[in-house]
């Protein structure tokens, strides 16, 4: 069995044992297999619309002999569950556009998902700001260095919390453990920032305030 990353370590970590799971994008099966060897009670659905992806993680999982835990299936997003057949969804290295998508799209397979576990690249304001407006509040979060990458892992509990701009940009938990690896990833994004902003035109009002309010967010952070 390959060995897992880092980022999909972590991951896995947020998945409760009992729990009904369906891993969204499941690409060679790698981590649906290794949450069944982890947790003893733990079923899983791994899907994924490609059908390549999903014959390579069939291979995968026949070479485990794990057929009687991991179900997969071929579909987008959550189409390939009915209303109350999961309780924890598992999207991981899908940009946050399309993961709101699926969960945007699906609202009514949401009724008894109560963690919805999410590691995504892009634009993670987007991404909080979504999924807590479908009635899930920010329970953990964790950041991880995977060969020079930064990624952040998000697990969204059920429920109602109301965050402030500074919270939905960088992580209410984030922000509050404000370790090592967190001013890292700020100062990387800082930098990221102020290049941008020199090099768009003034024409781009809206764009290069919303830049000024994240630099001086992260400035703000990086003194304490």
């Amino acid at each position: 069995m390959n060995k897992l990353s880092k980022r999909l370590e972590v991951v896995a970590s947020f998945v409760n044992d009992n729990s009904k799971v369906i891993d969204i994008g499941c690409d060679h099966g790698l981590l649906s297999i290794y949450l069944v060897n982890k947790y003893k009670n733990v079923k899983v659905i791994a899907s994924d619309i490609n059908e390549n992806a999903l014959s390579s993680a069939i291979t995968n999982i026949k070479k485990e002999k794990l057929e009687n835990r991991i179900e997969t299936r071929l579909g987008s997003g959550l189409d390939v569950v009915k209303a109350g057949e999961i309780d924890t969804i598992v999207i991981a290295g899908m940009g946050a556009n399309t993961i709101v998508g699926i969960l945007k799209y699906s609202t009514s397979k949401l009724s008894n998902v109560n963690d919805i576990i999410i590691q995504s690249n892009t634009d993670l304001y987007f991404l909080r700001k979504n999924i807590t407006s479908l009635g899930y509040y920010i329970e953990d979060e964790i950041l991880v260095e995977d060969k020079n990458i930064i990624y952040t892992v998000i697990k969204f509990n059920k429920g109602k919390r109301r965050y402030n701009y500074k919270e939905l940009y960088l992580g209410p938990v984030l922000t509050t453990k404000n370790d090592d690896l967190f001013k890292k990833k700020c100062n990387k994004e800082l930098t990221t920032l102020k290049l941008i902003l020199k090099n768009i035109n003034s024409g781009h009002y809206l764009y290069r305030l919303k830049i000024k309010r994240n630099i001086k967010i992260l400035e703000d952070v990086l003194k304490h």
